[in-house]
């Protein structure tokens, strides 16, 4: 066991020695560094949806979880698929969403991201 712990060291200082020199003395070593200057202004995040019938209550209620730009940036979906996403919201995940409501929402999400 004393051979083991005394080889373990030796390798280990050697592996130290020859790190250390392979850095040349004075030269700095330098890591590239991407700096980013700051977040998007919000305020200037321009959304494409169509203000039609049911906007305003697919933003009351999908934009308690959703940015309204997560919608802009899903697929032409059909409206059997936009259902279930909708019934997945309410009962799988909880949304605070009305029958009624669930239907307005469905049929704005089918207007302005509809396949078919």
């Amino acid at each position: 066991m004393k051979i083991i712990c005394i080889k373990t060291s030796i390798l280990f200082f050697l592996f130290a020695f020859w790190t250390a020199s392979c850095n040349e003395p004075g030269k700095k070593t330098e890591i590239p560094v991407t700096i980013v200057a700051s977040a998007p202004n919000l305020k200037e995040v321009t959304l494409n949806l169509p203000e039609v019938e049911g906007y305003q209550t697919f933003i009351a209620n999908c934009g308690i979880c959703h940015s309204p730009r997560y919608i802009q940036d899903q697929p032409k979906l059909p409206a059997k698929t936009w259902e279930a996403i909708v019934t997945k919201m309410r009962k799988t995940f909880g949304a605070p969403v009305s029958d009624s409501s669930a239907k307005i929402i469905v049929q704005y999400l089918v207007a302005v991201k509809g396949k078919g």
